[in-house]
């Protein structure tokens, strides 16, 4: 019995060495295993190279391999493919479903006391007007009926009091414009304090979806779909006996649309210039049928309208045919052409019948499977219209409420990479051998300016300002939209000579800190990138720079380049003759090669050619920015890929969308922006360091390079 009580006594007295060898032993194992593991990270490339293993590294690491397709297709082959093959979704609309939660959000939780005049308060109450139940009910209809008095009557609604004798297109087309911001055959603006008009009053943009007759073609179909909603929509407002059958508006409306798009100039003429500046007297001259000293005068309310003043025309060639066309139709016709105008730019705001089949429509000229899927949620229409009434209100909530507490690290660090990546735009125009005046280009990119983050920086007061003419009511959200769409206009002809603070910050800030895709403003020479885009996959404080200088920095530079887009091309950039027929040469390079959708799915390369040089341009801006970067060259943990192929990839699942095929039958043959697995494709094709960075071997029918920047 002592003998057993002695081993137990001796095993109790060595527990502590026990543990200790275990301990050794334990960390030994750890120390094999953390040594192999590095063995396997750095082996295949012969000499080990520097590789991040921050945590934030680690989670780069998990996006970029979220994404990669890499079962799918090889990067050479198909770079789209391979970095977007596993992503699920549209990386854009899912920033945009993020961004009208918070609006949500930040607006419910906006105080109803204190002062209802404050920008914050006015935007509440727009929401929560928007979202009571009346809003859903027949007010709707008979507010519009009231504001179609007003413009003389609809002869489709008796109770509106439409008279043939009493009807005068005139004052219709001066209350349309001016009190209800509707734009019946052309739309007014301002640019650089000039008075601009362009054609407007359509449907769809462009005479190709009219002019289709294959019975299977898509854009018969969704001609077809178009028809119908005129249809459906004029027997719900109908409340008389029909002096005209519903088909028979239809094709009247219809018929009316298509002969005003044949004015306009083929898209793709991108050599001739596509703007005439000129006064209003010339302008009376060309369109003499249209009262423009009277209309301009009423839209510029305050300001001085004479036969000098300037104007600026664009696609003058259709302004030169519309007094033929107006004078030639009857006015039955006119009446119904306008006041369907009117019943298009407000079907998102009327009664629950209206709206179904205007959202019904949309989803079938945007190519869903099934068109009679249920409305979105009432509160995001809600959102988003919140959002687009007072875009200044609800991005400076959003940035003072909703982004974080990093909001001033997150556009300080933006605006840094942007800068980078102007200056290497900069640098970049001495080599480009087609541009024969080099000089006028550095001064334009020179000047850019950019605009990050939200309007009315550390101004509350000023945004206050801004909307203190804004009356928002509880009650009734259409009579809202008509007072803010009348604000609106209002806002728009101020910009013809007001160089107020205010004013000059709604000018540059056309988008709101919410939208999630950042613009080139033209007139003010300035890219402007709203708070809500600067998130993954397009920026991030602890993004890996290789990746970030591929998403935002090629962004940032394909805006930079937009002067050279289809838009810009009539700017004194292009004046030169020389400078012009280059440009023409390198753009019919672009858009013979332009890769097809499928093989019986052509993209119209001449509509898209600009875009493709602006991609081209701004890619290789960053690139040549981020060869220049110090950091961010390390590898990311468990990837072998280097930093220039990571700068690709994250080139690549920035663009990652989701584009239903039905859509894409239409928008190869109108659209002047391509989907963008065609902009990857065509961009990376037309840019030989992806090839050398990636070992690519060069395919004959891919050898197409057009030298383009």
């Amino acid at each position: 019995m002592s003998k057993l009580r002695a081993q137990v006594t001796s095993a109790v007295a060595n527990i502590p060495s026990l543990v200790i060898v275990l301990l050794c032993v334990l960390l030994l194992v750890f120390f094999v295993i953390i040594v192999a593991l590095s063995v396997k990270v750095h082996s295949g490339a012969g000499t080990p190279e520097a590789r991040c293993l921050t945590a934030s590294c680690l989670r780069s690491a998990g996006r970029v391999l979220e994404g990669l397709g890499m079962d799918a297709a090889a990067p050479c082959d198909d770079p789209y493919t391979f970095a977007c093959g596993r992503r699920g979704g549209d990386a854009g609309a899912a920033l945009r479903r993020r961004a009208h939660h918070a609006v949500r959000h930040l607006v419910d939780l906006a105080p109803v006391d204190g002062d209802q005049a404050t920008a914050e308060a006015k935007a509440k109450r727009f929401y929560e007007t928007c979202m009571e139940p009346r809003s859903l009910s027949q007010d709707a209809l008979a507010l519009l009926n009231y504001r179609l008095r007003q413009v003389g009557g609809w002869e489709l609604i008796s109770s509106s009091s439409w008279s043939l004798q009493s009807w005068d297109r005139d004052t219709a087309l001066e209350k349309l414009q001016v009190d209800l911001g509707v734009s019946p055959f052309f739309e007014l603006g301002v640019a650089d304090h000039t008075i601009r008009l362009e054609p407007a009053g359509f449907t769809f943009p462009s005479y190709e979806y009219y002019a289709d007759s294959k019975p299977e073609s898509r854009a018969t179909k969704v001609l077809s779909s178009y028809r119908e909603l005129i249809e459906r929509v004029s027997t719900h407002l109908r409340d008389g006996p029909p002096s005209l059958a519903n088909a028979e508006l239809a094709d009247t409306i219809i018929n009316y649309e298509r002969r005003l798009l044949e004015r306009l100039r083929p898209r793709e003429n991108v050599s001739e210039p596509s703007g005439l500046r000129t006064t209003v007297a010339q302008l009376t001259r060309m369109v003499p049928i249209v009262k423009w000293e009277q209309l301009l005068s009423a839209y510029f309310h305050g300001h001085s309208i004479g036969q000098d003043t300037p104007v600026l025309i664009l696609q003058p060639h259709y302004f030169s045919g519309l007094s033929q066309i107006i004078s030639t139709t009857d006015t039955t016709t006119l009446n119904h052409y306008m006041m369907w105008r009117m019943v298009m730019k407000y079907a998102p705001h009327l009664d629950r019948n209206v709206r179904s089949l205007y959202f019904r429509f949309q989803q079938l000229i945007h190519g869903a499977e099934d068109p009679d899927q249920p409305e979105e949620h009432w509160w995001e229409q809600c959102a988003r219209h919140t959002s687009h009434y007072l875009r200044h209100a609800v991005g400076y909530l959003y940035a003072t409420k909703a982004a974080g507490s990093r909001v001033e690290d997150t556009v300080q660090q933006a605006m840094v990479l942007a800068e980078q990546v102007r200056k290497s735009a900069v640098d970049s125009v001495g080599s480009v051998a087609w541009l024969t005046d080099k000089g006028q280009l550095r001064e334009k990119l020179s000047s850019v300016e950019f605009r990050v983050g939200y309007a009315f920086k550390d101004r509350p007061r000023e945004l206050d300002h801004f909307y203190l003419d804004l009356i928002v009511k509880l009650g009734s959200h259409l009579e809202n939209v008509f007072e803010a769409e009348r604000f609106l206009g209002r806002k728009k002809a101020r910009l013809l000579s007001d160089r107020a603070a205010d004013m000059v910050e709604d000018q540059a800030w056309t988008i709101s800190a919410v939208d999630t895709r950042p613009v080139y403003n033209q007139e003010l020479n300035a890219v402007v990138v709203p708070l809500a885009a600067l998130q993954n996959p397009i920026f991030s404080l602890e993004e890996h720079p290789a990746l970030q200088y591929g998403s935002f920095g090629s962004l940032v530079g394909r805006l930079i380049f937009e002067c050279l887009d289809q838009a810009g091309a009539d700017e004194d950039l292009f004046r030169n003759n020389a400078t012009r027929a280059s440009l023409w040469e390198t753009l019919r390079c672009l858009a013979n090669g332009y890769p097809a959708l499928d093989k019986t799915l052509p993209v119209n390369g001449l509509l898209v050619a600009g875009e493709a040089l602006a991609d081209l341009a701004g890619l290789t801006a960053a690139f040549r920015a981020f060869e220049t970067e110090s950091s961010g060259k390390d590898k990311l943990p468990g990837l072998e890929w280097t930093a220039e192929q990571l700068f690709f990839i994250g080139y690549a699942q920035s663009m990652c969308e989701e584009v239903l095929l039905r859509r894409l039958e239409i928008w190869s043959l109108v659209s002047s922006s391509a989907p963008k697995r065609l902009r990857v494709l065509q961009t990376l094709r037309q840019f030989p360091e992806f090839g050398r960075s990636f070992e690519c071997t060069t395919d004959p029918e891919q050898s197409h390079i057009c030298h383009a920047w």
